[in-house]
């Protein structure tokens, strides 16, 4: 029985040393483009890994074309965190000065507090952090007119990319995309629905690289690795909320069609088997790295969906729900609560789509209405994930900054204690 529904079956460790010792690696686009999304020393690690299995790499055309078609955003979106600080940073400045301003004309406040002692203390620390963020983006290198990253991966990769399909095969093979999505079959078929649906011909990216795959397979009648960071149910098997194994349907197929083994790792964990398998010198922070990575790709990818969902609701709401109607012609001011607090999520802020339909909303949240209660549903969850951390946490090149926070208030601290006390 093992035999017949191998795909359900997790190899054994010696057929998992066997695998390693005699299949293709093969990497999705996703992990081409993480590279720059890695710190030195885990690029560092990924590159000496490819070059000790230089020999059995291989990547589809499509994984290909994808990487060169979405390079140039990846390293732009890379210093977009530097810049979105830095704007949050002097918005917050304006808010709080509008404030002590305003609070300042109460005796009960300017009595006890020296109003302009506090604006100089955050307007010190307001200057060092923008110093520092610019100091830090001027250390990132300029990828897009001199990437090495892209040179090494051009070498390793020189005569190791497979065949694009003609027009005529390449139509076939999305038709059968098409059908393959109506039964669920894997992979790809999330990308042709729900909150994360692409539009073809991108929506059959993940079936074209697996019918490369298994052609390259059956060509060579190698056993294939595939490293993607994909993770979502139509390329893994899952059960509640947690990953079981490759697709079974995928090994199962790829056995098949081309009598070879097929097995799927994620970033992390390909580089954690590939330095035991290599027996290299073993890192873990490269490997938390790299798992990290992973993760903040997936929550940027589900931010844009629920910015996609929401705009859509919006316009449907406007139409179908008379409160809001009235709400939203009684009521013309420049932004809402919500609005605010969605246009500064990372990833939402380049759509102004979201908060046109925001605007002229008193704060929706305290009302009641069937939108009302899906967004305090909704944003509940996101609140608890504010936009400084997300973006620091996003900043490429950690390694360039110092963390300054600390070494400010430090400073401001004894600042004050000096101004408090000028005789000691």
């Amino acid at each position: 029985m093992r035999k017949l529904f191998r795909g359900y079956y997790t190899p054994t460790e010696e057929e998992f040393a066997q695998l390693w010792k005699d299949c293709i690696f093969s990497f999705d686009t996703n992990i081409l483009l993480n590279i720059y999304r890695y710190s030195p020393e885990a690029r560092g690690r990924f590159f000496e890994i490819l070059n000790k299995l230089e020999e059995r790499i291989w990547i589809t055309h499509q994984a290909a074309s994808e990487y060169h078609r979405n390079r140039i955003d990846v390293i732009s979106n890379q210093l977009r965190p530097y810049d979105e600080i830095q704007v949050s940073l002097d918005k917050s400045l304006k808010e709080l000065q509008k404030l002590i301003e305003q609070y300042s004309k109460r005796h009960s406040f300017s009595t006890f507090i020296d109003s302009k002692q506090i604006v100089g203390v955050i307007d010190r620390a307001h200057k060092r952090v923008k110093k520092t963020l610019r100091d830090a983006s001027l250390k990132y290198p300029d990828l897009v007119n001199q990437d090495e990253a892209h040179e090494r991966l051009t070498d390793l990769f020189d005569g190791k990319v497979g065949s694009s399909y003609a027009e005529e095969e390449l139509l076939k093979i999305h038709k059968k995309a098409d059908e393959r999505f109506k039964k669920n079959l894997p992979p790809g078929y999330l990308d042709s629905r729900g909150d994360k649906k692409k539009q073809p011909p991108d929506s059959y990216g993940d079936v074209v690289i697996w019918f490369q795959l298994i052609n390259y397979a059956k060509a060579e009648s190698k056993p294939v690795i595939f490293v993607t960071d994909e993770t979502g149910e139509d390329w893994w098997l899952k059960h509640q909320g947690k990953t079981i194994s490759p697709r079974p349907e995928l090994r199962q197929e790829m056995f098949s069609e081309s009598g070879t083994e097929f097995y799927l790792y994620t970033g992390d964990r390909f580089l954690d088997r590939a330095s035991d398998f290599l027996q290299l010198t073993n890192k873990p922070e490269v490997i938390e790295e790299a798992r990290n990575v992973r993760s903040q790709e997936q929550e940027r990818e589900e931010l844009v969906a629920i910015n996609s969902s929401l705009a859509t609701e919006l316009k449907n709401s406007y139409k179908s729900i008379p409160e809001i109607e009235q709400i939203r012609l009684s009521a013309l001011r420049s932004s809402s609560a919500i609005s605010e607090l969605l246009r500064n999520l990372p990833g939402l802020n380049a759509s102004s789509t979201l908060s046109e339909h925001l605007r002229g909303l008193p704060d929706v949240l305290s009302a009641s209405s069937p939108l009302s209660e899906h967004f305090r549903s909704v944003l509940g969850g996101l609140k608890a994930s504010s936009v400084l951390p997300k973006q620091l946490r996003g900043l490429p090149e950690t390694t360039y900054l110092t963390s300054p926070s600390k070494q400010i208030e430090q400073d401001e601290e004894d600042r004050l204690a000096e101004e408090a006390n000028p005789g000691e």
